[in-house]
C-alpha cells in the first residue's frame, strides 16, 4: 500500500508538470532553491564535527526551529503537501493507518521534506565530534524529521474539519494566531541574558537545554545528551519524543478515519441567508454584486476564511517581538508586511472561483467590473484589520514617524493590490478544491505560489520606493508629511487604476481562455 501511494504521487506530480509549463517552471526553480540550501547550509552545519560538542551543540536550537516553523508555515502560508487528497479515497476500501503510512513515505519524496532529510544528514555528521552521540544524532534526525511531517499533517487537518462550521472558523482564528505566535515563544525562551551571552564565547550548551525543553526539541536533544554523559535525561527526551510522535500520528489516523468514513462534499451543507446587508450598503450594480460576492465569501468559505487568518496574524509576530525587545522597526515592517500580503491576497482569487466563473462571462460583466469588484471587496474585508494593526502600534510606543509610516502602509496596500489585479488576470493561479483541506497546496501548486508572491512581494515594494523616499527626506517637517501623505494616497490609487485597467482588458480579451485555465485551477 506505502509503495502504491508514492508511485500515485509521483506519478499525479508528473502529470501536473507535463499539462503545465509553468508548474514545471516553479518546480524547477523550488528544487533549486531547495538543493541551493542544502549545498550552503549543510557542509557549514557538518563542518561543526572539527568544533568541540560545547558548540555543536547549537543544532538543538536549529532543527528545533525548523521543526516549528515547518509547522506553523503549514498552518500561515498553505504548505501542505496535498497532491493525494485524503478525501478522494473515501470510494476506496483503505484503512487509515495504510494510508497514513502511504501519505507520511509520500510526503517524505517531496522537495521540502527532501531538503529537511539533508539538513538532518548533516546534523549526524555534525555530531562526529562526539563519536558516541553519532548513533543518537541518527536517532534524532529519523524522529524529528518523522515528527515534523505528521505534525503538519496533523494540525492542518484538524483545522481544516474544524473550521467548516462558523464556530469552529473561529476556533481556528485563535489556534492559528497562537500557533503564529509560537515561534516568538523559542525565540524568547532561548534567547535570553546569559545564554547569548555564553553563545557568543562558542558555548551553545545554555540555549541547547533552553531548547531541549520544547516539544519539537525533545528529538534534537538526544545527542546532545549522550555527548554530556547525561544518559537519564537523554532516555527522558527519547520517551517524550516517541510519545508526541504517537499522539500526532494518532490525531492524524483519527482524522483520516473520520474523511475516509464521511460522505463526499463539494461544497453547501450550511443554510445560506438572503443577505441585505451589503447590498444596502454597497449598491446593486455590477460592480457591487461582485464586492458582496466576494466579501460574503471571505467569511464563509473555509479557504478563504484560512487565508485572511494567515495574513491577519502573521505580523503580529512583528509587532510583539517588538514590543518585547523595544526595536520600533519590527512594528512597522509588521504592518507593511500586513499591507503587502492583504493586497496580494489577490492574487489567485479568480482560481477559487474556478469553473463557477462562467456566470461573469455568461452575464456580459466587463473585466474592469470584475477587477473593481474584488479589489473593493478586498479593501472591506483587509483595510480594518491593516488600520487596527497600525492604530495599535502607534499606541503602544513601538511606532515612531506615525504619519511616514501610515503614508508607506496605505502605498504598500494600494500598490499590492495593483499588482495582483493585473498579474491575477494573467496568471490565476490554483487553489485548494472546494470543501477541502484549507491549508492544502496543491500539485505544484506550493512552488508556483511562493514563485509568484515572491515577485509580487518584490513588486509592491519596488513600487512603494518614492513614498519611503519622500517619507524619509519630510522626517524633520511636520508640513511635508502630510503633503507626502496625501500625495501617497493619490498614488497609490492611480495604481490601483492602472490595475483594474490593464487586469480588466486582459480579462475581456482573453475571458473564453481564462474559464478553460480555470477548469483545472482546483485540485
Amino acid at each position: 500500500m506505502t509503495g502504491l501511494v508514492v508511485r500515485l504521487r509521483l506519478r499525479m506530480w508528473w502529470t501536473a508538470m507535463s499539462r503545465s509549463s509553468l508548474h514545471l517552471t516553479s518546480s524547477v526553480l523550488g528544487a533549486l532553491a531547495a538543493i541551493g540550501i542544502v549545498v550552503v547550509f549543510g557542509p557549514l552545519i557538518g563542518l561543526l564535527a572539527l568544533r568541540p560538542p560545547e558548540l555543536t551543540a547549537i543544532t538543538v536550537p536549529l532543527f528545533t526551529g525548523i521543526t516549528l516553523m515547518w509547522v506553523v508555515l503549514g498552518v500561515i502560508a498553505a504548505g501542505v503537501d496535498n497532491v493525494l487528497d485524503p478525501a478522494r479515497f473515501a470510494v476506496l476500501p483503505v484503512p487509515a493507518r495504510a494510508l497514513a503510512r502511504g501519505l507520511l513515505a509520500a510526503t517524505l519524496t517531496g522537495i521540502p521534506a527532501l531538503m529537511l532529510i539533508g539538513l538532518a544528514f548533516f546534523q549526524v555528521l555534525a555530531w562526529l565530534s562526539a563519536p558516541v552521540a553519532v548513533p543518537a544524532a541518527a536517532l534524532a534526525a529519523v524522529l524529528g524529521t518523522v515528527t515534523a511531517v505528521v505534525a503538519s499533517r496533523a494540525v492542518t487537518t484538524l483545522l481544516a474539519r474544524v473550521m467548516t462550521t462558523r464556530t469552529g472558523r473561529l476556533v481556528g482564528a485563535a489556534i492559528v494566531s497562537l500557533t503564529t505566535l509560537l515561534p516568538l515563544s523559542l525565540n524568547l525562551a532561548v534567547a535570553r541574558g546569559q545564554r547569548i551571552d555564553a553563545l557568543f564565547a562558542f558555548d551553545a550548551g545554555p540555549v541547547a537545554r533552553a531548547a531541549s525543553w520544547f516539544p519539537t526539541g525533545w528529538a534534537w536533544a538526544l545527542p546532545f545528551d549522550v555527548a554530556g554523559g547525561r544518559w537519564l535525561l537523554a532516555a527522558v527526551h527519547l520517551v517524550l519524543a516517541l510519545v508526541l510522535l504517537a499522539v500526532l500520528w494518532r490525531v492524524w489516523v483519527r482524522q483520516l478515519e473520520r474523511v475516509l468514513t464521511s460522505p463526499l462534499t463539494s461544497s453547501g451543507g450550511q443554510s445560506i441567508g438572503a443577505g441585505r446587508l451589503l447590498p444596502a450598503v454597497l449598491g446593486r450594480s455590477p460592480v457591487a454584486t461582485v464586492a458582496a460576492r466576494r466579501i460574503r465569501a471571505w467569511y464563509r468559505d473555509s479557504r478563504l476564511v484560512a487565508i485572511a487568518l494567515r495574513t491577519a496574524v502573521l505580523p503580529v509576530f512583528f509587532v510583539v517581538q517588538s514590543v518585547v525587545t523595544g526595536t520600533p522597526g519590527l512594528a512597522g515592517a509588521g504592518v507593511v508586511t500586513l499591507a503587502v500580503f492583504a493586497g496580494l491576497t489577490l492574487m489567485n482569487d479568480l482560481a477559487f472561483d474556478g469553473e463557477a466563473w462562467w456566470l461573469h462571462l455568461t452575464t456580459g460583466l466587463r473585466g474592469w467590473e470584475d477587477r473593481l469588484g474584488r479589489a473593493l471587496a478586498s479593501v472591506v474585508v483587509f483595510a480594518p484589520a491593516v488600520l487596527l494593526t497600525y492604530v495599535v502600534s502607534v499606541a503602544l510606543g513601538v511606532i515612531q514617524h506615525a504619519v511616514a509610516w501610515g503614508s508607506v502602509v496605505l502605498a504598500a496596500f494600494l500598490g499590492a493590490l495593483a499588482l495582483a489585479l493585473a498579474v491575477g488576470a494573467y496568471l490565476p493561479g490554483t487553489a485548494p478544491r472546494t470543501g477541502g483541506n484549507p491549508f492544502a497546496a496543491t500539485s505544484g501548486g506550493a512552488a508556483q505560489g511562493c514563485l509568484t508572491a515572491l515577485v509580487s512581494f518584490v513588486g509592491p515594494l519596488l513600487l512603494v520606493v518614492p513614498v519611503v523616499l519622500g517619507a524619509v527626506l519630510t522626517l524633520e517637517r511636520p508640513v511635508g508629511r502630510w503633503v507626502v501623505l496625501l500625495l501617497s494616497a493619490l498614488y497609490g490609487l492611480g495604481l490601483l487604476g492602472l490595475g483594474v485597467l490593464v487586469g480588466g482588458r486582459r480579462l475581456d480579451r482573453r475571458g473564453p481562455e481564462m474559464l478553460g485555465q480555470l477548469a483545472h485551477a482546483q485540485m
